[in-house]
């Protein structure tokens, strides 16, 4: 395994960052580094998902004690945190095939296929209006319901349904034209 704590040591580190604190966390990643990606890798998350995802784990543990909060058990603290990372690519990916769906687009099925899709639509949703935008980041991005997308962006939630329906129907519309270019 090739995971490496190089941001530990980086001049843009984290302020409060102690010497404790880098071998805490480059003693956790020699002793739990593989089985922490074999959590990711079973949880469904790719090779490179996993080690993107323990990386951050480990880096959101690091910063933790950075700003001595207090971790009781530093490595069910860092497995949880990976859980939860891995829950939320997989929302992701299922807000994103939602989306690629409701829109006529191909499905992001395949991984390399997949970043290309997903560069095609956040760059169609670039081309909208910045209400739209910011609507469509809100539901299909941060995955906010209608209700506290209204209360973000100050407007009722039927307002908000029916913005996100216009970009959805633009988004069609632009990644149709895409297709056929």
């Amino acid at each position: 395994m090739t995971m490496g704590i190089g941001m530990v040591g980086s001049p843009g580190a984290a302020a409060g960052a102690r010497d404790s604190d880098r071998v805490a966390i480059e003693d956790l990643q020699a002793r739990r580094g593989a089985e922490l990606c074999g959590l990711a890798r079973r949880l469904g998350l790719d090779t490179e998902e996993a080690n993107d995802a323990v990386q951050e784990a480990l880096l959101r543990a690091w910063l933790a004690l950075a700003a001595d909060e207090p971790i009781r058990q530093l490595d069910a603290w860092t497995f949880r945190t990976l859980y939860r990372l891995c829950m939320d690519r997989h929302r992701w990916h299922r807000r994103l095939r939602a989306l690629t769906d409701r829109l006529g687009a191909s499905p992001v099925s395949e991984p390399t296929s997949g970043v290309a899709d997903r560069l095609t639509l956040w760059a169609a949703v670039d081309r909208l209006p910045p209400r739209q935008r910011a609507i469509v980041y809100l539901r299909y991005r941060a995955d906010l319901g209608f209700e506290e997308i209204g209360e973000i962006l100050d407007v009722q939630a039927v307002t908000a349904r029916s913005h996100a329906s216009r970009a959805l129907d633009r988004l069609a519309q632009l990644l149709h034209e895409e297709d056929f270019r």
